[in-house]
């Protein structure tokens, strides 16, 4: 999932998009906790490599005879750029307070795993799991890492009670059966299967009023008092709000800068590329995670009719390529220029995490243009930073301002 969760933010470098993505380690504890909750709709190997070699039968829009790369365009004669140089912008800077340390301690360093007794009904444990149906595993029946709360009913009669006795570290067997009908995946309904279920830990959290050194101790947590325990907090909350912080201030000089510029045209074989390339993602999305069909995923689970995700969908890319215009005619107005091997090397940095086998296939599975582009407007905005004047604003004023 998190490969996809990436995709998303790459597929168009949008407009207010810029923290979209977050960052890596994020992701990772994003990813976890928002897993789909039945076994049976995890994403395997298998999905993914069939995710990355979907191949669509519609002429790519870059394949065409008179296709012109966003590169090679005469960006002058579609974009006038406003005088960025002398451009000023506000954002807002979050402030760390005691309470909002205390808050960040609270909730993500007051958080541990217990290994000293065995699992019972309201614990959330954290597992590795693995289905198989004869011996096999089964599509969507694997995951690492997975937080489940016991007594939620969220995966098949028997699994989670299957857990309660079972010691941090232990692995079982479960030997379960789906119901029937089971609408989900149609092919498991009434199907028995075992599932190989590891209990990495139990997790247990604290208030930092109250937790004691024992208690963290217990928890397995690396501070050994509560003094060093405030200052990892205070750190990590000043890292926060630098990051928050620049993120806000890219975003607002995004907004100005092509709110302010003059788009004289938008070509619009570009808007059908970055059409295309998001719904060739989507596709593959609704197919190899979902199991569905591309019209249902949308019209079933986003609750819209094709008419009205076609609708949306020029509307977002049309917005999506006006920006690529703009950061485009600033990156030649400040001599950045993306070559054929920094994209290799971004890529090849890339590629391994977000789970692919090769550069080449993360730049082709994202797009050539949606990938040079991601790379662009990082370069642009770090130039930005430099250039234009950022004010800050804090939370506070900018709840007056309200």
């Amino acid at each position: 999932m998190k490969k996809k969760l990436v995709l998303l933010c790459l597929a168009g470098v949008m407009i207010f998009g810029v923290s979209a993505c977050g960052n890596k380690n994020s992701e990772t504890t994003q990813t976890k906790e928002t897993q789909t909750s039945q076994p049976d709709t995890e994403q395997t190997q298998e999905d993914t490599d069939s995710t990355q070699s979907v191949e669509t039968e519609t002429e790519a829009i870059s394949d065409k005879e008179d296709y012109v790369a966003i590169q090679d365009l005469d960006i002058e004669e579609y974009i006038t750029l406003t005088n960025y140089k002398e451009m000023k912008v506000s954002a807002t800077k979050p402030v760390a307070d005691d309470a909002s340390i205390e808050d960040y301690i609270n909730k993500e360093l007051l958080v541990g795993m217990i290994t000293n007794r065995s699992v019972k009904k309201g614990d959330i444990v954290d597992i590795d799991y693995v289905g198989k149906k004869d011996g096999v595993a089964f599509q969507g029946g694997t995951a690492q890492g997975y937080r489940l709360a016991i007594g939620s009913g969220s995966f098949i009669p028997g699994f989670e009670d299957g857990l309660i006795g079972v010691m941090p570290k232990e692995t079982v067997d479960l030997n379960l059966t789906f119901p029937e009908p089971y609408d989900k995946n149609p092919d498991l309904a009434g199907q028995e299967v075992v599932f190989t279920v590891t209990v990495n830990g139990i997790q247990v959290s604290e208030e930092y009023q109250s937790v004691t050194e024992k208690d963290m101790e217990s928890m397995g947590l690396v501070y050994k008092t509560k003094e060093e325990l405030w200052e990892a907090g205070k750190k990590a909350m000043d890292e926060n709000v630098a990051a928050v912080f620049e993120s806000n201030a890219k975003n607002a000089i995004i907004q100005k800068l092509v709110e302010e510029s003059d788009v004289k045209s938008i070509p619009e074989f570009l808007v059908e590329e970055e059409a295309q390339n998001y719904n060739n993602y989507m596709e593959s999305l609704a197919r190899s995670v979902y199991g569905m069909d591309f019209e249902s995923f949308i019209t079933q689970a986003h609750g819209v009719t094709m008419e009205e995700y076609q609708a949306q969908l020029l509307a977002m890319c049309q917005d999506t390529i006006k920006q690529y215009l703009v950061m485009e005619a600033v990156a030649r107005a400040e001599g950045i220029e993306i070559t054929e091997d920094m994209m290799k090397e971004r890529a090849s940095e890339e590629a391994d995490e977000y789970g692919y086998h090769s550069p080449s296939e993360l730049i082709n599975t994202v797009g050539y243009t949606t990938y040079r582009m991601y790379l662009v407007q990082d370069k642009v905005l770090d130039r930005l930073m430099e250039i234009v004047t950022v004010e800050e604003e804090t939370d506070s004023e900018e709840r007056e301002n309200s």
